[in-house]
């Protein structure tokens, strides 16, 4: 099987999004690998794409025929022996989300406001792929864009694929979106080791919270990170754009108007759609915009399969 153009390494997860107005919510297919696809599928056409990520044994939801539907058949899915982690999604009035668990093992692991626990950690450790996930000829795709996952997993695999370490793949351009279970209180340094080789980190504000207020703000975060060794930096800032910098400029993009149904992925699809537009030989500020326009488009809708159905009616018009 030839490599694709573009391979996401990220999880898939069942998700009860709960909304910042009081209403009914309902158990569906979710996930940072899945979201990114549809941004990806906005700009690559369905079989340059390839995505691998991971199932519990009692996940409910069918991923290759979900993928398949929209044309993305070049999907590895490693099932794994633990129950898959579902979680509460909980938004409130000013956009802000929390993640809890919903698995009464796990159900008091997580506490408002406190750092996840062994016992959470090692559950999304173990839904997380990795680089012996991938199929051998996938690990040659020109650009490899992984969504968030646990520190282990994005270092061994940021620096095989770009080379940094030993494994097949040298050379694939690496877009990392960093975790905010390792990120958030991380400095530069510390951001730096954990994904040495990645061309570009894709950050929210949230993911950087200690280098934003080590630095001021989204400016001063993105500066510090050029001087650290990153080529590329983007801070996304939510209803606001984001903020994009490389050696050569730094500026702000504004964010697409949108009504938004529900904000769930919308990061995520930003990153398939910039790492998507990557491989096609856009700039940054292109890659950028295509990542804006991605992210507009998924808070229209609200779940995977709407996501990957209006990706590709979007790419289609």
């Amino acid at each position: 099987m030839p490599a694709p153009t573009l391979l996401i390494l990220g999880q898939s997860t069942h998700d009860h999004v709960v909304p910042a107005k009081p209403g009914p919510w309902r158990p569906r297919m979710g996930g940072n690998a899945l979201y990114a696809a549809a941004g990806a599928l906005t700009v690559l056409p369905p079989d340059r794409i390839a995505v691998v990520t991971r199932r519990g044994r009692d996940y409910p939801f069918d991923i290759e025929a979900t993928l398949a539907a929209a044309g993305v058949k070049c999907v590895a899915v490693r099932e794994v022996a633990c129950e898959h982690l579902v979680e509460w999604l909980v938004y409130e009035g000013d956009g802000t989300r929390r993640s809890l668990p919903r698995n009464p093992e796990l159900r008091t692991a997580v506490g408002e406001g406190s750092a996840a626990s062994a016992a959470y950690l090692e559950r999304l450790e173990a839904l997380s792929p990795e680089l012996t996930d991938v199929p051998p000829p996938w690990r040659a795709s020109p650009v490899a864009y992984l969504a968030p996952q646990v520190a282990r997993h994005h270092r061994a695999t940021v620096r095989a694929l770009a080379g940094a370490g030993a494994g097949a793949g040298a050379g694939v351009e690496v877009i990392v979106d960093p975790s905010p279970h390792y990120a958030r209180q991380a400095d530069v340094a510390e951001l730096r080791d954990v994904l040495d080789g990645a061309r570009t980190v894709l950050a929210s504000e949230a993911d950087i919270v200690g280098v934003l207020a080590a630095h001021g703000d989204p400016r001063g975060a993105a500066a510090a990170m050029l001087v650290a060794g990153f080529p590329e930096v983007v801070i996304k800032l939510g209803a606001r754009g984001c903020w994009v910098a490389d050696g050569a400029s730094a500026r702000a993009l504004p964010a697409l108007a949108a009504e938004v149904v529900d904000p769930t992925g919308a990061g995520d699809a930003f990153g398939g759609a910039f790492a998507g537009a990557r491989a096609t030989g856009a700039d940054l500020i292109e890659a950028a915009g295509a990542g804006l326009r991605a992210g507009s488009l998924v808070v229209g809708v609200s779940g995977v399969a709407d996501a990957l159905r209006a990706a590709r009616i979007a790419a289609a018009t």
